[in-house]
């Protein structure tokens, strides 16, 4: 299964120089990229076609944040089944056991804190996403 057959990934982070920045190193790793810069555009780009196969979801958004995000995909069927990895700042003071239990209830697959370390950002893609973009060889540390 290649990049062209499953659906992009889709940013919600409301900062334009981190989501420019993101899109670009993932687009340069081979995934299509969607983005939006709140919850609410979110959940418009999430109701499209192609539907996205993992969301990027930052939770301190303008207009709807992260926490009604998870709520609103919570309550559709389709939308619950696509995954999600949080990329927050605020979850950087978590610990890893809250940040375990805050996963399990609003069925995140991973949390991620700012500023992303992109390594592990691509081992992420790479665990929830099997054969959607291969890694590039000459990928930053």
């Amino acid at each position: 299964m290649g990049p062209a057959d499953t659906g992009p990934l889709l940013i919600v982070e409301d900062d334009l120089d981190i989501r420019e920045a993101l899109q670009g190193y993932l687009e340069l790793q081979g995934y299509r990229v969607l983005v939006a810069d709140h919850g609410r555009e979110a959940l418009a780009l999430l109701s499209g076609t192609p539907r996205p196969s993992l969301i990027l979801l930052d939770m301190g958004l303008p207009v709807m944040d992260g926490h009604r995000v998870l709520t609103a995909r919570r309550s559709d069927a389709a939308l619950a089944k696509v995954p999600v990895v949080i990329l927050s700042a605020e979850t950087a003071e978590m610990s890893p056991r809250d940040r375990a239990v805050y996963a399990a209830s609003q069925g995140v697959s991973a949390i991620l804190s700012k500023p992303v370390d992109p390594r592990q950002l691509l081992e992420t893609l790479q665990r929830l996403l099997p054969g959607q973009a291969a890694p590039q060889a000459d990928a930053p540390a």
